[in-house]
């Protein structure tokens, strides 16, 4: 099944997205959740595309700690791990990956899946889409399914905690 809630995505010039495991925005079903990105044309690296991090599915401590939050229940401010790539590389190991991505490529990965975008650094938008597929027969994050999904409600109301007081907080 996909869900019915879409991520439609317009990044503008210097836009990008930090790096971050999806789990941490959909987790309350079934953790077998995997992402398509989409890439709506041609899109060029300063376009700013999709970047992996090779590896970061065995980051066990990662996983234990930010891997169990749940933004709209622990509000940490946007929910991604690290604005710094680099820092992931040089602290938990991994090896960050990206392509130019043509019209019709997608690409697929599961939940633990560490990922960024590189900053779109032309005066174009990169517009892409995520969309989410699980088992029928696994639960589902109530969030993201229904006619009109609810999808985030509590997260961003209050003063977010600030990411850095989380990870020392989880000890990453």
């Amino acid at each position: 099944m996909t869900y019915d809630y879409k991520w439609p995505r317009a990044v503008a010039h210097g836009g990008n997205t930090g790096a971050h495991y999806d789990v941490v925005y959909m987790g309350r079903g079934t953790k077998n959740v995997y992402t398509m990105w989409t890439p709506f044309g041609d899109t060029p690296l300063e376009l700013g595309t999709l970047a992996m991090c090779l590896g970061s599915q065995h980051f066990s401590k990662i996983r234990q700690t930010y891997g169990e939050m749940d933004v709209d229940r622990d509000n940490v401010a946007t929910g991604w791990f690290s604005e710094d790539p680099v820092e992931i590389v040089d602290t938990f190991g991994g090896r960050w990956a990206t392509t130019s991505f043509e019209a019709g490529d997608a690409i697929i990965f599961g939940m633990y899946m560490m990922h960024t975008s590189l900053n779109n650094m032309t005066d174009r938008y990169r517009i892409s889409s995520d969309t989410r597929y699980q088992l029928a027969s696994e639960p589902v994050d109530e969030r993201w399914v229904g006619r009109k999904p609810k999808g985030h409600y509590a997260w961003g109301k209050t003063t977010p905690k600030p990411v850095a007081d989380a990870r020392k907080e989880w000890g990453v």
